[in-house]
């Protein structure tokens, strides 16, 4: 049998198509202002929303100081005169109904779910996460779904993880596999914790951190493998 018994998702950037949910949300929340959109906003939103978003991740502001700060700085940045608060809950309300799944998640999802307990953790917003989870199909496969925003700590606090651990029946760290493409926040958080991580890295991009993930794939099919590898009979075709 193999070691693992849990397998711990993060969610974007992972299973979701972050990317491609991001732009179409912020674009049709541009539509609704009547305010003109192309790719230069759309790459200063990306640059502000992640520099935010990593001050979040280390407890500097908090999840509703990012709501409306990254479209406070986004508006200034274009000198636009909206109203932050408003198009941040527009913007969120558009975010809650992109629920791309990246290639193969899905599949690999269902097929590790009939073997193993999954937990699907995030450092997103609630009302947003909740909506994409039902509407992608994939949330079924998850004996437990872990969100910063409702349990107030997100990754990679080691109170995260002690809040995923109790929510599972408190297994042993070594039955527990942390899969994440974030390797300050899933990774770190996974690995200062004390059980095994995969850095999802799909583009291939070189590691310039010094956090060092147990395994390495750049394609989801490839957790199969691992699970294999680790004991587990053969049964994924």
């Amino acid at each position: 049998m193999s070691r693992y018994r849990w397998i711990v998702f993060d969610a974007d950037g992972t299973l979701f198509d972050y990317k491609r949910s991001e732009l179409n949300a912020l674009r049709n929340t541009f539509r609704q202002y009547g305010l003109e959109f192309d790719e230069t906003i759309h790459q200063a939103f990306a640059r502000i929303n992640s520099r935010l978003w990593s001050e979040f991740e280390r407890g500097r502001i908090s999840s509703a100081q990012l709501r409306v700060r990254r479209f406070e700085e986004l508006a200034a940045k274009i000198k636009s005169n909206f109203s932050a608060p408003g198009f941040s809950a527009d913007y969120l309300w558009n975010l809650g109904g992109e629920c791309t799944l990246l290639p193969g998640a899905l599949d690999v999802v269902r097929r590790l779910s009939s073997n193993f307990g999954l937990v699907l953790a995030t450092n997103g917003i609630a009302e947003v996460q909740r909506r994409r989870f039902i509407a992608s199909g994939i949330n079924g496969n998850f004996a437990s779904i872990i969100i910063s925003d409702e349990i107030g700590v997100a990754k990679p606090d080691p109170r995260y993880f002690e809040k995923v651990f109790v929510t599972i029946g408190n297994p042993e760290k070594h039955a527990v596999l942390m899969v994440g493409d974030g390797l300050s926040s899933d990774i770190a958080g996974g690995g200062a914790y004390g059980i095994d991580t995969c850095w999802y890295n799909p583009a291939g991009c070189r590691n310039k951190t010094s956090v060092e993930p147990t395994y390495k794939i750049r394609n989801l099919i490839e957790i199969l493998e691992i699970v294999r590898e680790c004991g587990k009979p053969d049964t994924y075709g």
